[in-house]
């Protein structure tokens, strides 16, 4: 029987300040659109955030359901010249259908962090057939562990 350990296992956990560490971040956007290729810009997850955990709450998009709006979920950089290169859909691949249905998704990933801030970005890959506007909102949750 073998034990394997994470490499930072011994220093990743922190001390935590007088406030605590953890950070929450969240925004909501309400689109009016649902074409192929929208992007949709909730929050701007802060710079030095070590990002744990992502939920989508959000209304229902499309009315008709068939054909069924699908997206996927990444990050973009607030300038492109500073980074980090965009990932569309490190939080959530392409053909997530939870905009179809009001309600609340938890996506799953591994951790990352951020040096620099980062827009999360919904990307719609299939239109609604019928759409609908609503409240679309990113709840983001995390290590506020600071920059390098």
């Amino acid at each position: 029987m073998a034990t394997f350990n994470a490499p930072d296992l011994y220093s990743k956990s922190r001390h935590m300040g007088g406030y605590g560490n953890t950070t929450v971040v969240y925004g909501s956007v309400t689109p009016t659109a649902g074409a192929v290729g929208d992007i949709y810009r909730s929050v701007i997850i802060p710079a030095g955030t070590d990002v744990t955990d992502v939920d989508i709450v959000n209304d229902d998009l499309d009315s008709n359901v068939s054909p069924t709006i699908a997206c996927k979920v990444g990050y973009a950089p607030l300038n492109a010249a500073d980074g980090p290169a965009a990932v569309d859909d490190y939080f959530a691949a392409a053909g997530k259908t939870f905009l179809n249905t009001a309600g609340r998704t938890s996506l799953a990933f591994q951790p990352i962090k951020f040096e620099k801030p980062v827009f999360l970005t919904i990307t719609l890959s299939a239109a609604a057939a019928t759409f609908a506007a609503g409240k679309v909102t990113a709840i983001v949750k995390g290590d506020a562990a600071g920059i390098k």
